[in-house]
């Protein structure tokens, strides 16, 4: 079977329903949340969220990486964003901790990997607390951004605090 025909379809009627066309481009709340690509998590059913209301950057990991702050920037300084929910997860298949993903990746790929940053970690909460650092210093943040970490249990789907929401000194 075709792995598009069922998402053509899907298109189809999300054309016909036409919700998206209400939709202004600035997110209503004025939240981005930067969390991994794991397909488990809903984030606007885990946190509440409607579609225009926020910006949603996924990742593996849910790492705050240069493009990531590219799109933080466009973000924050276009669109009008003004929080910045960081949050990984439990059980992420990023979680490195014995430090051996390149030679995993090496086995799985038959060839020598890119040599590049994963974005591996050995516990969720350390690497938020890492990424809300990243946006503490970022020189591209506007005045009165607020930052809050977070990692996501998949199991029971508890949003964990581990950073406190801060607000970032103005660069």
């Amino acid at each position: 079977m075709d792995p598009f025909e069922q998402l053509i379809a899907e298109n189809d009627r999300y054309v016909r329903e036409g919700r998206h066309r209400e939709l202004g481009v600035r997110p209503s709340r004025q939240i981005a949340v930067v969390t991994c690509m794991d397909a488990r998590i809903d984030s606007f059913a885990a946190y509440g969220l409607q579609l225009g209301e926020c910006h949603v950057i996924r990742n593996a990991g849910g790492r705050v990486t240069d493009d990531v702050l590219r799109s933080l920037t466009l973000s924050t300084h276009a669109l009008g964003v003004r929080a910045i929910l960081v949050a990984t997860h439990t059980n992420c298949g990023v979680r490195d901790p014995d430090g051996s993903m390149t030679q995993r990746l090496e086995q799985l790929l038959g060839h020598p990997a890119l040599p590049r940053d994963w974005g591996t970690f050995a516990d969720p909460a350390d690497a938020v607390r890492a990424d809300c650092e990243v946006l503490r210093s970022w020189p591209d943040r506007p005045e009165g951004l607020v930052v809050g970490g977070y990692v996501f249990d998949v199991t029971d789907g508890r949003l964990d605090q581990v950073v406190a929401p801060f607000e970032a000194p103005a660069p």
